[in-house]
């Protein structure tokens, strides 16, 4: 398979997952509709790593080496995506994330943390403790 014709491929397979990705976000969930482009990506990812392994190239060509740069432009573009989709889900429920992050603060104060690991000693410990401190003197 010659390197243009795997980039038109690997192009409408692209497509082809995005559009179900599209209709399965209108009709199941809106928040799908973020992955739209990491999903796309990954599939192209997916294609080629079939193709680098499992078609043979003809000798001497330079179709693996195309293969592999495709591969990482394509794993460097979903990573952006994902972190793109996470940080806009992130951006979007911060009231979430605020509300949760003041409960932990709230639990964690310094006076309920002081009561929760506070140590008594027994006082026979105290009184020699005391008495040894006194006979040091």
């Amino acid at each position: 398979m010659s390197f243009k014709i795997a980039v038109f491929v690997c192009l409408i397979l692209m497509g082809l997952v995005a559009c179900i990705t599209y209709y399965l976000g209108k009709k199941v969930s809106n928040s799908l509709m973020k992955y739209i482009p990491v999903f796309s990506f990954a599939i192209g990812v997916l294609f080629f790593y079939i193709k680098l392994n499992f078609i043979s190239y003809k000798p001497d060509s330079f179709d693996g080496i195309y293969d592999m740069i495709v591969i990482i432009i394509l794993i460097i573009v979903c990573s952006i995506a994902f972190l793109e989709a996470v940080i806009i889900d992130i951006v979007e429920n911060r009231k979430l994330f605020k509300r949760s992050y003041m409960a932990v603060r709230k639990a964690t104060k310094l006076v309920d943390v002081n009561k929760a690991f506070k140590f008594k000693m027994p006082s026979g410990i105290v009184k020699k403790i005391r008495g040894y401190i006194g006979l040091s003197r």
